[in-house]
This record gives structure tokens, C-alpha cells and sequence, in this order.
């Protein structure tokens, strides 16, 4: 087509109406050229007239959006190009520079480090057909209109007017650009006005193949990905010029509405979806009909380079602040970084889902007991987090029930009273100091003058049933959860050395000095109390909680290889003790239900005040693993309810299935430590006819006679109370 300038008629002006000049006016009429437009691109210098549009397809396109900007100032509104519209090149999404990606701990890519994956490739390195494919689905006359196309916008009026629904928009190219870079995704008509103005203004800067270069480089293809190279990835592990005809119509198809033709969530629609591509190729000559049948008889196949997309991403959270000191926002977004963590897939997904069907669980339960027509507005959260004792190296952590609904992470930033999960650290303490498992420790009612306001008041620690029974072993009194022995036992032991040993073995929250620090009323989080059991599980030996493996440079240089060997915090003796009991409150106490077959386990509940928080942490010599549950805003479970009901099923549906690749272990018993046969009701020897005979284990050097007990006067009959609710500490 030979070259023409376009007049300079002012905006609306009509020209002649007669004779050929009057014929030629009124098309030049509707080429709708505002005087801010002038295109400077040397291949697009000229708008080429458009066909003549009757004046019922006009009024049409003008209802739908179109005519309401020539009245703009009118409807008290009008954009200022300046204001609005940045400067293109200075958008971060066309610097250069990738997104770090993560790597699981089998170096399998799960997660682009950046809240949106964008990979920017030129529009030279984008093959024809690729190119093609995209125009063919959403605006085929992309090079032979202006910033709007007055044409498809009668055509989507007709269709919406004749569906009695608003189904299609007729926006072309450079309005999606406009609206995908600048606007929000609201259907109002000054949000329509502006977009109108916005793709006027962009095609007045920038040529047509620069357009379309933004566009391919921004818009969404759903999976996460932003721009035709981070799609190719996503979907087809290969650059976008390794892309197939079919992979390439597959990927066309996904702007228009990438949640309803993701293909992997519906593969019948994305195939559907992708044939109409290929036939809208076929129809603009783009490729031949034989071309277009053999791609689509081919099954849609993917390859995903993302293999666990979208399913840890508090985790990703929290690799980010654990490496963003180290390495800046900028690096860790823009550097194409390979940061490989300590995840595993396989354990994530199992953790996953493992809290949300508890979870469910727990609220059908709750639902159960509620009065009729009682509503429960709020959402019932939990987290879990799973790692390597030996390690340190985390290989689970779901923050929350729904990330999408809420990033924020409860297994690293909520701190909640762990309850009776915080008694192994006074146990520990007093094993360290001589106390043996079979040592006897008196539960009767005991008080102490507390200050409280200004004044002192009296406090007395209350069992779970009310009921007291006399004298009762350590070992009965942690697997049991009995609640005023172990007060007795941390005021024997003293406050400050189960202070400092919990923090030794990680515990890095504030605690409490006062004698309710045995039931758990010092808040703490998820992860340093995970951690912390982790030290039992590791015979003593603390290694911090971490996430990455290595980060290495886009060439494969390694920046950074974390290596803590660990550090012993406590003695393989007290650790063997204090795992030997909680063996015992996962057979016979207040963990039965956590209960794997032919797995040994070591496990402790937990319930805060009013059961508001409900935890269950244990450990295998391979796996430590904690998971809580409760509102967001503390408030009852349940009077009655307890961790040992309500979580204990949660945290063994985990273990259970994350542990099924490796072997049953046992921890060998350290040298120093004996055996004796001991009663388990009253810590005194006896012979293998006793049915209440346990082996018990004591550290030489600690007692002079296996299962010596502590002389003790003579108890009170036990004391059956009411039930009333549970205090803090409980099961």
C-alpha cells in the first residue's frame, strides 16, 4: 500500500461531504486519530484508513467503551499522559536479568525467587510463528490499526449484546499492554477511558514491533509466569525458539483467561483452546491446513520446569529473608541466581496435605459440638515444618492453611505458649543434674505467692483431671503430662539452668522467669521448638534450622556453601533419657495417638490456656517434625479438648507417610547408660512377673542402686474433682 499522510483534522472534525473529497473525509472521519497521537516508527508512519463502518456498528463500538472518551472532560475526568503513563524503559520489568530460581534438595526447580517470574527475551529472538500465533489469538490487525481498533470493538459489542453478557472486550494489543502495565483489572469507565489514553500515548513513543515486544514480554500466562520466555519454561522446560507450532498455539491461547485454559488444570479446555489457535492461523495464512491438522491430533504434553510450583511458599519466604542480608533484594530477584535449597518435594507435599485434611477434621469435630445455630466465623490455621536432626537442613514447612488467603507464616513468625510441649526441656535439666527417669516426685496440692499487678497473689498448678495421685516417677509424670510434678521438679532444678538449656538447644524467644514456665506459658515459635527437639533426636548435638544448601552464580560459581558441623548443647546420656520417655508418652501416654507401627517415635502434645494452642512435636534419629493448631486471634478449641486428640492424628498421618523411604531405626544406647528393671508405677526394682515391669535407663555415676527412689512420706488417698478447664500446660 503506497504511503499517505494523514490529515491534521482536529479531533471529531467532519471535512467535506460531497462528491469524491467528501467520500474520501468520511472515511478519514473514523480513523479516530486524537492530536496527542503522531506514530514516529519508520515502519509505521501512517495509520492505513480503516473500511467503511455503517453508522449501527459505530454507535455500537462507541456504547462499549469508545465514544465516552470523546466525553471525557465532561464526565470529570481526564488523563494527563505525563502523570500517568511512565517511562517504559525505566519499568523493572524490562531490566535486565532473570529471577534467582530455587532448587529442591534434589536440585529440582520449584520456585522463582521473585513474586513474579519474568524472563525478558528480545523480539529478534522470538521465531515468526511464535509471534504470529499470539497476534492470530488476540489481534490479528495488531500492525494494521492504531491503538485501537474500532472495528473489533463493534464485533465484541455485537457478541456482548447479542449474549445479554459482557464476553468480549475488543481491546487490542496495545490496550491489554496498557492495561497489564498500568491499570487495574476493575470494569469501570474511567478505568476504560484511561486505558483508551494510556495505548494511544504508547503508541504515539514507541513502533509497533516494540509494542508488540512489551506485550510478549509482559503479559500473563498463568503458572506464575509473565512473558512468552517464562511460559516456554513453565510449561515446556526449553526457550521460547525451541517451541513447537502446537507448544506455541498452546501458549497463545493462555492470555485470554490463563486460569481457565491452564493446561495444567484442565487439559480438555487448554487442548480446545490451542485447536482454535491453530485454526486461526490456518484461516489467516499463517500456516498450512495440513500443518494445522497434524498439530492438533497431538495430545497436550508438557514438562514442567517448575516441579512443585506454588506448593511451599512460605518456604521461598523464608529463604528470601534468610539470604536478602546477604545478598540484597536486587541480586536475589535480578541475578539469576541458582539458590539450592534444603526442601524435599516429595515431604512437602505430604505435609501439605496432611494439615489440611487434619485440619478439616479438627473443624468437622468442633462442628459437631457447637450448639445449633451457632456459627464458627473464624478460620482454624495450623503450621508444620519437618527436618533433618543431623542437618539441620528443613524439609517441610507449610506456614498456613491457605497462602493465598494469607502469607503470613505461623511456623517461623507466630509465637503461641507451646503448653506441656516445653516440659521435655525441665526433664532434660534435671536428668542433666542427677534426676533419673524412675526418681519419685510428689503430686499434691501445692500454691505459691506470685506478683501479679503490684501485689502478690496465689497461684496453684492444676492437673488436667482435676485429680492428684501422690507420689509418681518422672518418667509418669512426662508421659502422663501431669502437671504440678513437673512445677515441683523445676523448682527442685531451678529456673535459670532450664532457661539456659533451652536456649542452648535453640529456643530463641523470650522466657519467662517464674515457676509457670513448666506448663508452657512462655510463647515460642514453631520452627526454634521443632529445632530444639531436634538436639534429643541428634544425641545431644544442636545444628541450626536452615534452608539453603548452596547459591551459585549464573556460571555454577559457589557464593555461598553454609557447613555447621553442629555444636554439642547436652549430654548423649540426657538426650538417650529424655527420647527413651517420650518413647513411653507415644505407648502408653497422652501421644498414643501418634502412634506408627513399627516405628519407634518419641512425641510430646501440648494445649496452651483453654486448649487456644495444640501442638504435637517428635522425632525419629532421622526426622524431627512439629505441627500447631489454633486461631489466629487465641481463642478456646474447646474446654476439653487437648492436643493428644485433636493433633496427635495430624502429626502421625504425616510421619507416617513421610517416613516410608526410610528404614526403622533406634537409637543406640550410649556408653555410660544401664539398664535396670524397674516397676513403672513406682520406680522400685522388680523381677520380669511384675506386669507393670519396664526397662528403664540410668546414667552411671547419677544413682547408686538402679531405680533408687527418693524416700517420700506416705500419700493421701487420691482426690477425684469436677472436671473444670484445662489450665495452661495440659496435654
Amino acid at each position: 500500500m503506497p504511503k499517505q499522510r494523514h490529515p491534521t483534522t482536529r479531533l471529531g472534525s467532519v471535512g467535506e461531504k460531497s462528491g469524491a473529497r467528501g467520500r474520501k473525509a468520511t472515511e478519514e472521519r473514523f480513523v479516530f486519530i486524537p492530536q496527542s497521537v503522531c506514530y514516529h516508527d519508520e515502519t509505521m508512519k501512517v495509520v492505513p484508513r480503516l473500511p467503511r463502518l455503517s453508522m449501527p456498528v459505530v454507535t455500537l463500538a462507541l456504547l462499549l467503551a469508545g465514544h465516552a472518551i470523546l466525553l471525557s472532560p465532561a464526565l470529570g475526568y481526564v488523563a494527563d499522559p505525563e502523570k500517568d503513563l511512565p517511562y517504559l524503559d525505566r519499568l523493572e520489568i524490562f531490566q535486565p536479568g532473570e529471577p534467582s530460581i530455587l532448587y529442591s534438595d534434589r536440585d529440582e526447580p520449584f520456585a522463582a525467587l521473585a513474586s513474579e517470574y519474568r524472563v525478558f527475551v528480545p523480539l529478534q529472538r522470538v521465531p515468526k510463528l511464535v509471534q504470529q500465533a499470539l497476534l492470530d489469538a488476540e489481534d490479528a490487525q495488531f500492525y494494521r490499526h492504531g491503538a485501537i481498533s474500532l472495528k473489533g470493538m463493534a464485533r465484541a459489542a455485537i457478541r456482548n449484546l447479542t449474549s445479554a453478557r459482557l464476553k468480549e472486550g475488543g481491546s487490542t494489543i496495545t490496550q491489554q499492554l496498557a492495561k497489564s502495565l498500568f491499570l487495574t483489572p476493575e470494569r469501570t469507565l474511567s478505568r476504560k477511558l484511561k486505558e483508551l489514553q494510556l495505548a494511544q500515548e504508547i503508541e504515539r513513543r514507541y513502533s509497533k514491533d516494540k509494542i508488540l515486544e512489551m506485550y510478549l514480554n509482559t503479559i500473563y500466562f498463568g503458572g506464575g509466569s509473565y512473558g512468552i520466555e517464562a511460559a516456554a519454561r513453565t510449561y515446556f522446560s526449553k526457550s521460547v525458539g525451541q517451541l513447537s507450532l502446537a507448544e506455541a498455539a498452546l501458549l497463545a491461547g493462555l492470555p485470554k483467561a490463563p486460569s481457565l485454559y491452564s493446561p495444567f488444570t484442565d487439559p480438555k479446555r487448554a487442548k480446545e483452546r490451542r485447536d482454535y489457535v491453530l485454526t486461526r492461523m490456518e484461516k489467516e495464512g499463517h500456516i498450512k491446513a495440513a500443518e494445522a491438522k497434524a498439530a492438533m491430533r497431538l495430545p497436550i504434553a508438557l514438562a514442567p520446569f517448575f516441579k512443585g510450583r506454588g506448593m511451599a511458599p512460605s518456604f521461598a519466604d523464608f529463604v528470601r529473608k534468610e539470604l536478602e542480608p546477604r545478598f540484597g533484594r536486587v541480586l536475589l530477584t535480578r541475578g539469576n541466581l541458582r539458590i539450592y535449597t534444603t526442601l524435599n518435594l516429595e515431604t512437602q507435599r505430604t505435609a501439605t496435605e496432611a494439615l489440611r485434611r487434619g485440619l478439616t477434621e479438627i473443624e468437622k469435630t468442633l462442628a459437631g459440638k457447637r450448639k445449633a445455630g451457632a456459627h464458627e466465623p473464624a478460620v482454624l490455621e495450623g503450621a508444620l515444618v519437618a527436618l533433618d536432626p543431623e542437618s539441620g537442613e528443613i524439609r517441610a514447612m507449610v506456614g498456613g492453611r491457605d497462602y493465598g488467603r494469607s502469607q503470613f507464616n505461623r511456623a517461623v513468625q507466630a509465637r503461641r505458649q507451646p503448653g506441656s510441649a516445653f516440659k521435655p526441656f525441665v526433664y532434660a535439666a534435671a536428668f542433666d543434674q542427677g534426676f533419673t527417669p524412675a526418681t519419685l516426685m510428689d503430686d499434691y496440692p501445692i500454691s505459691y505467692s506470685i506478683p501479679q499487678n503490684g501485689r502478690l497473689v496465689e497461684w496453684s498448678p492444676e492437673n488436667f483431671d482435676r485429680q492428684f495421685r501422690g507420689p509418681v516417677t518422672l518418667r509418669r509424670a512426662l508421659e502422663e503430662s501431669i502437671n504440678v510434678p513437673t512445677v515441683r521438679l523445676l523448682e527442685r532444678v531451678g529456673v535459670g539452668p532450664v532457661i539456659s538449656l533451652a536456649h542452648r538447644m535453640g529456643i530463641t524467644s523470650n522466657l519467662r522467669q517464674e515457676n509457670a514456665l513448666a506448663l508452657g506459658v512462655s510463647e515460642v515459635t514453631l520452627l526454634e521448638l521443632t529445632s530444639a527437639y531436634g538436639v534429643l533426636a541428634n544425641r545431644g548435638v544442636r545444628v541450626p534450622p536452615r534452608g539453603v544448601r548452596r547459591v551459585a552464580s549464573p556460571s555454577g560459581d559457589v557464593l555461598e556453601a553454609p557447613n555447621d558441623s553442629g555444636e554439642r548443647v547436652l549430654r548423649e546420656e540426657v538426650a538417650f533419657q529424655v527420647t527413651s520417655v517420650l518413647q513411653g508418652a507415644v505407648e502408653r501416654g497422652t501421644a498414643k495417638r501418634a502412634r506408627i507401627p513399627g516405628r519407634a517415635v518419641a512425641a510430646k502434645t501440648g494445649t496452651s490456656q483453654d486448649a487456644a494452642d495444640i501442638w504435637l512435636v517428635g522425632y525419629t534419629p532421622r526426622l524431627a517434625a512439629g505441627m500447631w493448631a489454633g486461631f489466629d486471634q487465641p481463642r478456646s478449641l474447646g474446654s476439653h479438648e487437648s492436643a493428644g486428640r485433636l493433633a496427635a492424628p495430624i502429626w502421625a498421618d504425616f510421619m507416617r507417610r513421610a517416613l516410608q523411604e526410610l528404614p526403622p531405626e533406634t537409637p543406640p544406647i550410649p556408653e555410660g547408660v544401664f539398664t535396670a528393671t524397674v516397676n513403672w508405677r513406682t520406680g522400685f526394682p522388680t523381677g520380669p512377673d511384675d506386669p507393670e515391669a519396664i526397662t528403664e535407663f540410668f546414667i552411671s555415676g547419677d544413682v547408686a542402686e538402679p531405680g533408687e527412689p527418693m524416700s517420700v512420706p506416705s500419700p493421701p488417698a487420691t482426690q477425684p474433682l469436677e472436671p473444670l478447664p484445662e489450665p495452661a500446660g495440659q496435654r
